[in-house]
């Protein structure tokens, strides 16, 4: 069954990096909007024999307006997630299609057995999903403690420049929160350079809690708001970090950034370091990310979401972003809390393709 998915969700990426690859032109833009009136065209002659007019035009609307929406959105397509779901139409008009030939060769009731054959594996699958990945009793609580603290920084924030820092020590997990989405109406700073976008921002909200006189939010326990006068605070943290990596010795490897192995952090330090090492040279530009996979030495301690990467390939994986402090590119990611027999660590250029990659073995 999740055939047509899969093919519609390839059939998707060439759609979304048709229009908006920029090196592509005019004459490939009109070819892609030809192929689209060309599949409208085939769907329609396809469904003649099972349905009327207006019951063809209905079904290929649904189908093509994922492709439509492509082309009339193609500055907004590229580097984006969950791009597929705009294809829905394609699998759902498919199943319509099969399942009304179904009732026209061999009436209503093998639909019938279809149907309840689909409400079961939809009941199985949903609940071997809340067995592998749903949200343990922690996890949402976590989650729900943070939504509600985000909801009240939202009401003093709305309207003004808001700075937000990533952690210094983000979690091994995807429970973690983007405080970008629950902002909404705030003007978000880039953390880059995180003194310069603390000068043009009004507050600062972080997962990390320092004490400090410009903490406003002291009775938060995961999302916390300070006053634009609290990075000196955030910095200092940096500046710490940095003196106890480069005081044990030498890295453990070296590249783009030079990679330092704590007892409970990895420190990443590029020296001298500008802007252009974190981001493309674009206004708009995405930070590149640091990331880190480690493999622990017994894959039973990987987290119950992911058991499925324990047969072959028992890894564990955390991202975060560098940031820029006195001509120093800093970004810390913590070790998990077992132990671990192989770490890769790098940086990546786009989406889909990584600047620089090293292998450290413990």
């Amino acid at each position: 069954a999740s055939v047509p998915f899969l093919l519609t969700d390839r059939v998707a990426d060439l759609a979304v990096l048709v229009p908006s690859f920029p090196g592509l032109k005019l004459s490939a833009y009109i070819l892609a909007l030809l192929m689209v009136v060309g599949a409208a065209a085939a769907l329609v002659r396809l469904a003649g024999p099972l349905l009327e007019g207006r019951q063809r035009l209905l079904l290929a609307a649904l189908a093509l307006s994922g492709f439509c929406w492509a082309l009339a959105m193609r500055h907004n397509t590229s580097e984006h997630n969950h791009e597929a779901m705009f294809y829905v139409g394609v699998p759902l008009v498919f199943y319509s299609l099969l399942l009304l030939y179904v009732r026209k060769r061999w009436g209503p009731r093998p639909v019938a057995a279809f149907a309840a054959a689909a409400l079961l594996a939809f009941a199985a699958s949903a609940f071997r999903m809340e067995q592998r990945w749903g949200l343990d009793a922690h996890a949402a609580e976590t989650q729900r403690v943070a939504m509600a603290e985000l909801g009240t920084i939202r009401e003093t924030t709305r309207g003004k420049a808001v700075l937000v820092l990533e952690s210094r020590k983000p979690e091994w997990s995807p429970e973690t929160i983007w405080p970008h989405y629950y902002l909404a109406g705030s003007l978000l700073a880039l953390f880059l350079d995180m003194e310069a976008a603390s000068r043009a921002a009004d507050f600062i909200v972080s997962s990390d809690r320092v004490e400090s006189d410009a903490l406003l939010t002291p009775g938060n326990e995961r999302v916390f708001l300070y006053d634009s006068s609290g990075i000196d605070d955030f910095v200092e943290l940096y500046r710490a970090a940095y003196r106890k990596a480069v005081s044990a010795g030498d890295p453990a490897a070296r590249s783009h950034f030079d990679v330092y192995l704590g007892d409970d952090t990895v420190t990443f330090v590029r020296e001298p370091c500008v802007r252009e090492d974190l981001a493309p040279p674009s206004t708009f530009a995405v930070p590149r990310k640091i990331f880190a996979e480690v493999a622990p030495e017994d894959p039973k301690d990987l987290p119950r979401r992911h058991e499925r990467y324990r047969s072959d390939n028992p890894i564990l994986s955390n991202f975060t972003y560098p940031v820029l402090i006195e001509g120093k590119c800093i970004a810390l990611l913590p070790l998990p809390g077992y132990p671990v027999s192989r770490i890769r660590a790098g940086q990546t250029r786009t989406r889909y393709r990584r600047q620089w990659v090293v292998d450290v073995d413990l």
